[in-house]
């Protein structure tokens, strides 16, 4: 298996949202008092949520929520929008289009996790 379709594999596992949800739920829990914020640094390009797909997605695995959550730098590094809210843990997305999301953010991130599931390059 290629870098690729290990990346491929491993962001398969991940958890689907509709970032208008996202959103509501987020804005509901700093109305409430309730654990939201954002983990990453907003960069000049970003407004508001991020926007590719209209999606955002959760990860699959609790480990993987955990490493995001300990290392917010290098989410940002990757490109990555991240939250933390109470009812669904880290939560991110990427605000971007007309390109290769793999090559530009989910390849790093997998190399920057320090995943190994891939035999050759």
């Amino acid at each position: 298996m290629n870098i690729k379709e290990a990346t491929k594999k491993w962001v398969g596992e991940w958890n689907a949202i509709p970032t208008s949800a996202v959103e509501i739920l987020i804005n509901h829990d700093v109305e409430n008092c309730n654990d939201s914020y954002q983990i990453t640094v907003e960069n000049e390009s970003q407004c508001g949520f991020p926007v590719a797909w209209g999606t955002m997605w959760t990860f699959g695995e609790s480990l993987d929520e955990e490493w995001a959550e300990n290392n917010a730098d290098i989410l940002n590094d990757c490109g990555i929008v991240a939250y933390y809210t109470e009812s669904l843990g880290v939560v991110f997305g990427i605000d971007g289009a007309g390109y290769d999301f793999y090559e530009q953010h989910w390849i790093p991130l997998y190399k920057a996790r320090g995943l190994r599931w891939h035999t050759q390059n």
